[in-house]
């Protein structure tokens, strides 16, 4: 067996254990997570599995967390959640396995750098997009600009799966708004022909997204946004989420200290200076990574569905509500801060910051854990679902605890 593929088929097999670990509940007492059940499951029961890829939600298609019910059909009802979590792992850990791969051999040369970086992305605490199919889409994001910053395919099988990406990013949320117009400044940047292809590809789910909002407008929101909540979200949810492996008022946070405002609008100041610097000596790729995981960060702030108790911004702010819109901004901001590590004159500077930068990083693994969901006895409510009369209408709770989350069908 080749020595590369040995090496991803490690890879593997730790990224997964990182995630498995992250929530031993998901596989050993699988369970629907928030729309899991109340959508995915509950639309591809009702019409069934196929017809539901084309259904939109909240404004747009969902179509990577709708394939989790096709996927699952051959499985039955009670065999859903697990395959839904399986599901939700293979997307999580794609990220990983296409970064460590030959296409990025030329474009980040350190392996060090790239491992480094692939275990910041699994590790950091981010618990509602932990092997779940509705977060799916935030880690197909990654996976899709990625793909953009490449180097160029040279067999069939790596373009069929770049374009698969692309494609199934664009059809699964709100993604293509940001990814088509980077796209189109990554080809006039590099001129490559694929480029425009993929371009081409997302235009194309761009027009099935504007369509499809006809159907399924978003929810507006109260933004409540000022100068103060914005420091303290930079500063708590990007900042020092991504140093410290904050999973969100648990660990080191500045919201809620009188202090509070002063220190985060320091942070952002610095964090500003660092990223300025990036954007204008960084590698092409790692400021076309950036845009996109900061752009994804302006359009929450522009439109966030964090909380239905209080504004926008104050959510985001003041709890752990919306992480998913900050993830690729923690994962962006440490690629940057390896690459400044890289540019040091001195090889002991740069072991200095990275040892200091793990150091950091690890202080966060206390924090690390999940609290259990509640369990709901899937098993006992999918028999109860199959021997129920047709026509009878079931409302089934379903995690996390407190959400509102129900799974509400009539029995075929």
């Amino acid at each position: 067996m080749r020595p590369r593929l040995v090496y991803l088929g490690l890879a593997v097999v730790v990224a997964s254990g990182i995630i498995f670990a992250h929530r031993v509940d998901a596989f050993t007492n699988p369970q629907f997570y928030a729309e899991d059940g109340a959508k995915w499951f509950s639309d591809a029961y009702t019409v069934g599995a196929i017809r539901a890829l084309g259904l939109s939600w909240a404004g747009y298609l969902q179509l990577v967390s709708r394939i989790g019910p096709l996927v699952a059909t051959p499985f039955g009802i009670a065999g859903q959640p697990l395959v839904y979590n399986i599901c939700g792992l293979a997307v999580q850990i794609a990220p990983v396995i296409f970064f460590l791969s030959t296409r990025f051999d030329a474009v980040v040369p350190s392996v060090t750098a790239r491992v480094a970086l692939s275990a910041a992305y699994l590790l950091l605490p981010v618990e509602e997009l932990n092997v779940n199919i509705t977060g799916a889409p935030y880690h197909l994001i990654i996976l899709a600009t990625l793909v953009l910053v490449a180097a160029d395919p040279r067999r069939w099988y790596w373009k069929a799966f770049d374009l698969g990406a692309v494609l199934l990013c664009g059809l699964s949320g709100p993604f293509v708004y940001l990814l088509l117009p980077v796209a189109l400044l990554w080809y006039v940047v590099r001129r490559r022909r694929f480029t425009l292809i993929i371009s081409a590809v997302l235009a194309l789910t761009l027009l099935a997204q504007l369509y499809a909002r006809q159907f399924s407008p978003r929810l507006a929101v109260e933004l409540g946004a000022n100068v103060k909540d914005f420091v303290l979200i930079v500063c708590d949810r990007i900042v020092l989420a991504g140093l410290f492996a904050e999973p969100a008022r648990r660990h080191l946070y500045v919201a809620g200290h009188p202090w509070g405002p002063l220190v985060a609008g320091i942070v952002c100041g610095m964090a500003i200076l660092v990223v300025g610097y990036a954007a204008w000596k960084a590698p092409w790729e790692l400021r076309v990574f950036a845009l996109v995981a900061f752009g994804i960060v302006a359009a929450a702030l522009v439109s966030p569905l964090a909380s239905q108790r209080e504004t926008g911004w104050q959510a985001l702010a003041t709890s752990g509500s919306g992480a998913r819109y900050f993830l690729m901004a923690c994962v962006a901001l440490l690629a940057i801060l390896v690459w400044l590590a890289s540019t040091l004159p001195r090889v002991w500077m740069t072991r200095a910051v990275w040892a200091g930068g793990a150091l950091a990083f690890m202080s966060g693994i206390p924090t690390w854990g999940y609290a259990p969901f509640i369990d709901d006895h899937w098993p006992q409510e999918a028999r109860t679902i199959m021997t129920a009369a047709p026509g009878t209408r079931l409302v089934l709770p379903i995690p996390p605890a407190g959400g509102g989350w129900y799974i509400d069908i009539r029995t075929r």
